[in-house]
């Protein structure tokens, strides 16, 4: 390689002693070439695949016409691409996938063609989401103590956390002696209101928790229960002056985490019907005062609200390249979409190799190419003639915009009139200036669905200052694309048709002559050049946070006015049975022929008979008397 910087550096420099000043600044450019040639090599000799990319680039932008700078380009690529693969293979391992998935996109870009970079992306890609989507049990502190206080009852207010026994089946027994059996077994002290009246049922509790039994006996019976002292439940008739007397309000105060404290207000408002409740703007919180049941669906419907949003990676691309390259390439930019990024190739479909004889004589026939738009917008990118306009790379949640603004701010006056006096007439201007950003400017809101697609609401505008208008005014030259796609996760769309004409004039002529004042002109002449520029505009959006639901957030609850709090879903069967005639008094009036046997509770003198709440009757039900 000492030969290549001889051959370089010897002829080049006799050269510049026998030519012109004019020529001077043009080779003293080149002379750069050999020197970044040489950090290039020395890179890639220490395995320092990428800086050698770097010094290979500046000696090819100094020299682009050397075939032996494109190859260890190349070369440097190649190996660069294989080395990122495999250090984002042990990331992986690791399980570090952000930083794993940053190394194989450099191993797709240095290298578009290498499979095992763009199937290593797209795995990557679906690890994490599937890493993100899991919910995750190590929270922080205090995640874990507001949910342990979301679970937790009112202090004071607790029952046993019992499963009753496969044996518990009643079969026409009374109601006052199914809820004291049920307070037995479960350890607790069972009160009735002095206007309980004990109706006949039968009922199969096994396998219930104790809340979900009391709800069952009572939805049966037409009453409800409430905890009005520790291990102490009190039944009581379900009506609308009881329901007055011992109906109970407690406060409790939610902590909001992602959910909006505006729109969480409104919605508990709306949904549970909750009317003493206040924002706590300094802590994100919320202070409800009412009644246990709307309490534990104000907390279900908080807890199922309050989750962090989808969030999307969306990677922008903006090219301005020249109209004529389009027809030269015979295009129009269309592109059904492609999992990993933009690629596209040309193909020989001659399998097993091609010989020399072969190659000289492919047909049309022999040729194929693959995703064509990809393979032409690699093209138009590697054209000299085009301009990259921004390259960002926008995170946002689901359903906040994103904005990238490039370019500067420029002053627009804007004159109003005011009365000189108070009352006067409006004739004193007022110049005011308002500021218009000049440049590239990108707003992008992504909406993240459940089937993986992203629907993004774009507004792209490149503008420019024209000239000058009326009394120095500025005017803009603008180009903008406002529209609504859907793609789905790592799909690339690419837009384009924002068509601008540039006129210019040039003057023509022999140098040194042109310049002659007056006399010039004879040997200059003037030509207009038209150019039309396109702006091409590539979007892949990313999900890489999924919204974070379990299967409790997605059942229904009840919030109506159920038998007590939390009272979760019942098992078991229920069959209410009619009141029999009223019979003389016995010392067993309360059990019917054929119940269980149960030890008798001092008798309570009833008012009136209340006839239980009607659920679907067994065939052909006796008429009950009035």
């Amino acid at each position: 390689m000492s030969s290549r910087r001889s051959d370089r550096g010897g002829p080049r420099a006799a050269a510049r002693l026998a030519i012109g000043l004019v020529l001077a600044s043009t080779l003293a450019s080149c002379a750069t070439t050999p020197d970044a040639y040489k950090v290039g090599q020395l890179a890639e000799q220490r395995e320092d695949f990428d800086h050698a990319i770097v010094a290979y680039t500046q000696a090819q932008v100094a020299d682009p016409d050397d075939k032996e700078i494109a190859v260890v380009l190349k070369r440097a690529k190649l190996r660069a691409s294989a080395q990122h693969l495999a250090k984002g293979r042990r990331l992986a391992g690791g399980g570090t996938y952000e930083e794993a998935l940053l190394e194989f996109e450099l191993a797709l870009e240095l290298n578009p063609a290498n499979a095992d970079a763009e199937t290593a992306v797209r795995e990557t890609r679906t690890a994490l989401r599937t890493k993100m989507a899991i919910r995750k049990d190590g929270g922080t502190q205090l995640e874990s103590l507001i949910s342990r206080a979301r679970a937790l009852p009112m202090q004071g207010r607790e029952l046993p956390d019992v499963t009753l026994p496969d044996s518990v089946v009643f079969r026409e027994a009374g109601s006052r002696d199914v809820l004291t059996s049920l307070a037995r077994f479960a350890g607790i002290s069972i009160v009735f209101d002095p206007q309980f009246r004990s109706v006949p049922m039968s009922i199969d509790l096994r396998g219930s928790t104790l809340p979900s039994a009391l709800d069952a006996i009572a939805r049966a019976t037409g009453t409800f229960w409430r905890v009005t002292a520790p291990s102490t439940v009190t039944v009581v008739p379900d009506t609308a002056a009881k329901r007055r007397e011992y109906e109970e309000e407690v406060i409790r105060t939610f902590y909001l985490s992602n959910a909006d404290l505006k729109e969480t207000l409104d919605l508990l408002r709306i949904v549970v019907d909750a009317r003493r409740l206040s924002p706590i703007t300094a802590t994100n919180a919320i202070s409800i005062k009412d009644t246990p049941e709307r309490i534990e669906a104000a907390s279900r419907l908080i807890a199922a609200i309050d989750k962090a949003r989808a969030e999307v990676v969306i990677d922008v691309e903006l090219l301005e390249v020249d109209r004529t390259r389009f027809k030269q390439y015979g295009i129009q930019i269309l592109s059904p979409g492609n999992d990993v990024g933009i690629a596209g190739q040309i193909d020989i479909n001659q399998p097993g190799g091609l010989t020399l004889e072969q190659l000289t004589n492919l047909g049309k026939g022999d040729v194929f190419f693959t995703n064509l738009p990809g393979l032409y917008y690699r093209l138009l990118k590697q054209d000299t003639d085009t301009r990259v306009l921004a390259n960002p790379q926008l995170r946002t949640s689901d359903g906040l915009p994103a904005q990238a603004r490039f370019g500067e701010e420029v002053p627009v006056p804007q004159v109003t009139f005011a009365p000189i006096a108070t009352g006067g007439v409006n004739q004193q201007p007022i110049t005011s200036f308002t500021y218009r950003n000049v440049g590239v400017n990108i707003d992008i809101t992504p909406r993240a669905h459940h089937d993986d697609d992203v629907s993004l609401a774009v507004k792209i505008e490149v503008s420019s200052v024209a000239g000058t208008g009326y009394s120095g005014l500025p005017t803009f030259n603008t180009r903008a694309i406002t529209t609504t796609i859907r793609l789905h996760d790592g799909e690339t769309n690419l837009l384009a048709g924002l068509i601008r004409d540039n006129e210019r004039t040039i003057l023509k002529g022999i140098p040194g002559l042109s310049d002659i004042p007056v006399v010039g002109k004879i040997f200059a002449s003037n030509e207009r050049e038209t150019q039309q520029t396109d702006v091409v505009l590539m979007l892949t959006p990313r999900i890489i946070r999924v919204l974070d639901l379990d299967e409790e957030d997605l059942r229904p609850f009840l919030a109506g006015r159920g038998g007590g709090p939390a009272g979760g879903p019942f098992e078991g069967t229920v069959t209410p049975l009619p009141i029999r005639p009223a019979q003389p008094p016995q010392p067993d009036a309360d059990n019917p022929p054929g119940a269980q046997p149960f030890p008798q509770l001092p008798s309570i003198p009833e008012q009136r008979t209340v006839p239980p709440r009607t659920l679907p009757p067994a065939p052909n039900p006796p008429t009950p008397p009035r």
